[in-house]
C-alpha cells in the first residue's frame, strides 16, 4: 500500500471505531502490516494508508538498541513471539514514568527529534479474532504505541516536538505539504490516457 505523506488531510482525522472485524478489515491489517515491514517501521497506523479507522499494527520485535518489555497479567511477555500486534480501537491508559528518545515517522521522511514520552503505559486494545487485549509496556514498545494511538486521533509527532525543533524543521514540511498537495491535485485531474483510471494515495 501506498504511504500518504505530511500534508494528506487524512493524517489530521480522527480514525473511527471498528465496531465488527469483517474480512475487509482483517485484509486491511494484513496489508498495513506488509506496508510496514517493506518500508522497514515499526508501526503503522490506518490513516497512513488513508483509511481514518481505529486500527493500528506495531512491531518492535526485532529491535535490540532500544529495549522494551511486555507484561500480560503482570507476568512478562517474550517480544519475539507477542509481535506483531494488530490493535483494534486502542487505548493507552495509565502513562508513568519518562523517557527521550529520538522519533520519525513514514509518513513524515527525513525528519527525526527528540519526542518525549512516558516510559510505561497500559494498552487496552481488541484482536483480529475479538479478543479483548490488556498489556503494559515500557520503552520502544511505550513509545511505539503512544506514537500510534496519536496518529489515530489525527496527532502528528511533529506537535510532540520542542518549538526550537518545530522551527528548524518548518521549511522542509512546508515544502513537503506542498508536494503532496499538489501530487493529489494532480491525481484528482481526469486522465486523458485510455488506460484505465487507479484510484488510490500517490507515493511520493
Amino acid at each position: 500500500m501506498d504511504i500518504v505523506k505530511y500534508g494528506h488531510p487524512v493524517l489530521r482525522e480522527k480514525g473511527q471505531r471498528i465496531e465488527r472485524v469483517t474480512p475487509e478489515i482483517r485484509q486491511l491489517a494484513a496489508d498495513m502490516l506488509e506496508t510496514m515491514y517493506a518500508a522497514e517501521g515499526l508501526g503503522l497506523a490506518a490513516q497512513q494508508v488513508g483509511r481514518a479507522l481505529m486500527l493500528t499494527v506495531i512491531d518492535v520485535g526485532h529491535v535490540t538498541d532500544r529495549p522494551s518489555e511486555m507484561f500480560g497479567a503482570g507476568n512478562p511477555q517474550d517480544l519475539k513471539t507477542a509481535m506483531p500486534l494488530m490493535l483494534i480501537n486502542p487505548q493507552i491508559r495509565n502513562p508513568e514514568g519518562e523517557q527521550v528518545a529520538s522519533e520519525g515517522c513514514l509518513s513524515i521522511p527525513d525528519v527525526n527529534a527528540e519526542i518525549r514520552r512516558a516510559w510505561k503505559v497500559t494498552v487496552h486494545a481488541q484482536s483480529l479474532d475479538g479478543r479483548q487485549i490488556i498489556f503494559d509496556c515500557t520503552g520502544l514498545l511505550a513509545r511505539a504505541a503512544q506514537h500510534e494511538l496519536d496518529h489515530l486521533n489525527g496527532i502528528l509527532f511533529t506537535e510532540r516536538m520542542d518549538a526550537a525543533t518545530r522551527v528548524s524543521f518548518a521549511g522542509k514540511l512546508k515544502k513537503m505539504q506542498k508536494e503532496t498537495l499538489a501530487a493529489l491535485r494532480q491525481t484528482a485531474k481526469p486522465r486523458r490516457s485510455s488506460s484505465p483510471h487507479r484510484a488510490g494515495l500517490v507515493r511520493l
